[in-house]
Parts: C-alpha cells; sequence; structure tokens
C-alpha cells in the first residue's frame, strides 16, 4: 500500500501537482498496461511515429501538469502491443533543486549515477511494475524523464528516455 501511494506521488512529483482527466484518459496517473483504445475515446491520441515495436502519440486533449506553470515540456505516450507503455518527457532550462526537493519527498531517495554530463535518478516500483528515470543535464539544465511499464518493454528499444532521440 505505501509503495502504491509512493508511486502516485511519484507520478505527480515528477510532472507537478495537478489534476486533469478526460474521457477515458488521466494523464496525471496514465494506467500503463491499459489498451490505447480503452483510453482513447474521444480520439485524442495523435500517431506520428513507430520505431523499435514502439508506437508514440501525441496527446491531444485536455492535461494539465504542475510542470506546464514553469516550463514547457514535450510529453509523449509510447504505446508496445496496443497497450500503453509509457510516459516521455523532455524540458529545456529546468531547475534540478526543485527536481530533487519534490521527487525525493513524495518518491523517496533515488539510484543516482553521473554518466558525461548528466545526473541520472532513477526508481523501481517492482509491486507496479513500473520504473521511472530522469536525466538532468548539468550544463545544458535539459531534462530527460520516463516512466514506463516493464513488462511491455521491448527489448530491442532503447532506453524509454532515450528512445526520441538528443
Amino acid at each position: 500500500m505505501i509503495r502504491r501511494t509512493l508511486l502516485a506521488m511519484c507520478l505527480i512529483a515528477l510532472l507537478g501537482v495537478a489534476t486533469a482527466s478526460a474521457g477515458g484518459f488521466d494523464c496525471v496517473k496514465p494506467p500503463y498496461g491499459t489498451t490505447l483504445a480503452s483510453i482513447n475515446d474521444n480520439e485524442y491520441f495523435v500517431k506520428f511515429m513507430e520505431k523499435d515495436g514502439v508506437a508514440y502519440y501525441n496527446y491531444t486533449g485536455p492535461c494539465r501538469l504542475g510542470v506546464h506553470e514553469r516550463l514547457a515540456p514535450v510529453i509523449v505516450y509510447g504505446v508496445v502491443d496496443g497497450k500503453l507503455y509509457s510516459r516521455i518527457m523532455k524540458t529545456e532550462h529546468d531547475d534540478i533543486d526543485i527536481i530533487k526537493a519534490v521527487t525525493t519527498k513524495l518518491a523517496g531517495t533515488p539510484e543516482t549515477a553521473v554518466e558525461g554530463q548528466w545526473l541520472v535518478m532513477s526508481w523501481d516500483f517492482p509491486e507496479k511494475q513500473i520504473k521511472m528515470k530522469l536525466k538532468y543535464n548539468n550544463d545544458s539544465k535539459a531534462t530527460k524523464s520516463a516512466i514506463y511499464y516493464e513488462p511491455l518493454r521491448p527489448k530491442s528499444a532503447p532506453a524509454p528516455e532515450e528512445s526520441l532521440g538528443k
């Protein structure tokens, strides 16, 4: 129960505190593993690319996340075998102090590593089979992050946060 609560809080923390839902889809708490058909009743998901077994969609319906109040994120959803697999987000000019404070408070202390210019933070929620990873570029202040449902992750695909390139 605590891990479930932490997962929900982590998702909100990563994207900011907000609530948004339209039709059968809640963009704050995406139902990973659910069929796209069951949450796309208003046809708000627009496919723009397919690569390495993942179909990528923009969500064009109403969705307000806390991050929208301070940044202009790029948010993309990944679908594998017709099921919601991931949410990938990129930002520019982000604030690492805000990221660390909010995510650590709500999701716990992440595993951290440094990969060149990138600070990498990751969380694992095995009871939900969900993983979350956020990369912060210390030079450009850009972020690349992904929340994904591990059972649907294609073995040949790049890491979700890297799947859309630089």
